[in-house]
């Protein structure tokens, strides 16, 4: 058994580890997935998922107990980290230093300086980098692999409405405010066109939207609407740039400050590549 330790509150995180199982043709029910995700019913009904608030994650003795408890209960073998090799603040140095006969590895992204000036890294089995950018030599690993994603695949179900051409799309799961700059930017370049927001926000509040704008809610992104969108407005995580790499010639990013993601980085080497 495979246990995945997942923080993150949006769906940026569970979305790269669901498309990590995939392309890794590992079956779900064989994975043990630890998260902080208001998100956790994103994984198939086959995978077991571990929810604590994020509170929880704050206490390094809750987390060792936690986890420790998972591996005696699903005999487990292997525990995979997602992207903040000693947990978000730092909650997963004392279960290392006490765990033994485990293998453990490493879904890396690009980080920014702050993070490895509050954390380090313990020597993993197996290291996996995820995009370009990335700065190895703040790492500890065995053996280093490069692996391209390949999304999870999502049933052809029909939009909930009737698109109209021409349009443009914005993509992007939250906050309302980084939703606002997109649409915002989006009306600068519009003349004719219709706007559709796709987003996962809650109670959007409709009283921002001007006419000829449509928002698409808590549905999985059609490809066939990336595809006939004459413009693309977006931010630069690390989901959103895969997704729509097909598009870069009609994409309109902007970067926004993480607390220690690195947009701005993401955003120059995908528009030098």
């Amino acid at each position: 058994m495979y246990l995945f330790y997942v923080y993150g509150s949006g769906l940026g995180h569970l979305t790269r580890v669901r498309n990590f199982i995939h392309t890794k043709n590992i079956a779900f029910d064989k994975c043990v997935i630890v998260t902080n995700s208001s998100y956790k019913n994103y994984f198939p009904d086959t995978a077991t998922i571990i929810f604590r608030e994020n509170d929880f994650f704050k206490d390094s003795l809750k987390i060792s107990s936690l986890l420790n408890n998972c591996i005696d209960k699903y005999s487990i073998t292997t525990v995979f980290i997602d992207v903040f090799f000693a947990g978000f603040y730092g909650e997963l140095n004392s279960f290392f230093k006490k765990a033994k006969g485990l293998k453990f590895v490493l879904l890396a992204r690009i980080l920014n300086q702050e993070y490895f000036s509050k954390c380090h890294s313990i020597c993993f089995d197996t290291i996996y980098t995820l995009e370009k950018g990335i700065t190895l030599e703040k790492y500890n690993y065995k053996h280093k692999e490069e692996i391209q994603l390949t999304p999870y695949p999502q049933k052809n179900n029909s939009l909930s409405i009737k698109i109209k051409k021409p349009y443009f799309l914005i993509l992007h799961s939250a906050p309302l405010e980084e939703v606002l700059l997109l649409y915002k930017q989006a009306l600068l370049y519009r003349k004719n066109e219709y706007i559709y927001i796709q987003t996962y926000i809650n109670d959007f509040p409709v009283h921002f939207l001007e006419e000829k704008t449509t928002l698409i809610t808590k549905e999985k992104t059609d490809l066939k609407l990336l595809k006939s969108a004459k413009k693309i407005f977006s931010g630069c995580g690390f989901n959103s740039t895969i997704e729509t790499k097909e598009y870069r010639k009609k994409q309109h990013i902007i970067p926004f400050k993480r607390k220690y993601d690195d947009q701005f980085k993401r955003k120059d080497i995908i528009t030098n590549q």
